[in-house]
């Protein structure tokens, strides 16, 4: 996160979030070697996004202000409008031309409804292109299928990833019992006290590992929870 502090011919990945281009010509002018793993729906957010501005729009990034993906984006630009929930509509000013986006990793539901209220909004004209991701979508209609038929649920991930909470907050729309854990040392077995079926699903960037050990001791369990 800290360019300065890193060393001359030292090697950096770019996470998934990608990065913004001041970063990357900073990397480059330190001389180290740079991975770029940049998520390639993320890269295309950020072409959009940039491209909008050139057009004269106002950009406007429906997500979440903290997020790197959302701050690499907003780097890609001179000045852009970061809305995360309807408390955040005041940024936009009077009459403007709007260019919309989203964070990629956020639900359709929530696309939805933060577009209705922007359209509310007094604007001159306003271009949307959606850039969720697709596989981000299916997994969530996936996790929201299946906790719809079991007794609890389970979502695997890291308490610092956004794309995790997202999905167990998701979640736990439709099933009251829905816990966010990070692996099976954090399964607490009266937790599920006298349920039969549980479901499992897990954030995009959980390893497999994690996810493989949690559903065997489970299964080991071989009785009601």
């Amino acid at each position: 996160d800290d360019v300065e502090q890193i060393k001359a011919g030292a090697t950096v990945l770019i996470r998934s979030h990608g990065a913004a281009p001041e970063q990357m010509t900073r990397l480059s002018q330190k001389g180290v070697n740079i991975v770029d793993a940049t998520c390639v729906l993320v890269k295309r957010l950020q072409q959009i996004a940039s491209q909008m501005q050139k057009d004269g729009y106002k950009v406007v990034i429906i997500g979440d202000k903290n997020h790197p993906e959302v701050q690499a984006v907003a780097g890609c630009m001179s000045e852009a409008i970061v809305i995360a929930d309807e408390s955040d509509l005041h940024k936009i000013a009077e009459n403007a031309k709007l260019g919309v986006v989203c964070q990629t990793t956020q639900s359709p539901e929530f696309f939805s409804s933060m577009l209705c209220a922007i359209v509310r909004c007094s604007f001159s004209e306003v271009k949307v292109v959606n850039t969720l991701c697709k596989e981000a979508v299916k997994r969530q209609e996936s996790a929201v299928e299946l906790c719809r038929r079991v007794d609890i649920m389970f979502v695997l991930g890291s308490l610092e990833s956004a794309n995790t909470r997202k999905l167990a907050e998701l979640c736990k729309k439709y099933n009251k019992q829905t816990f966010h854990l990070q692996n099976w040392r954090e399964f607490d077995i009266n937790t599920g006290s006298g349920k039969k079926v549980a479901g499992v699903t897990a954030g995009a960037s959980t390893p497999e590992w994690i996810i493989d050990e949690f559903v065997e001791k489970l299964r080991a369990l071989d009785r009601p929870l």
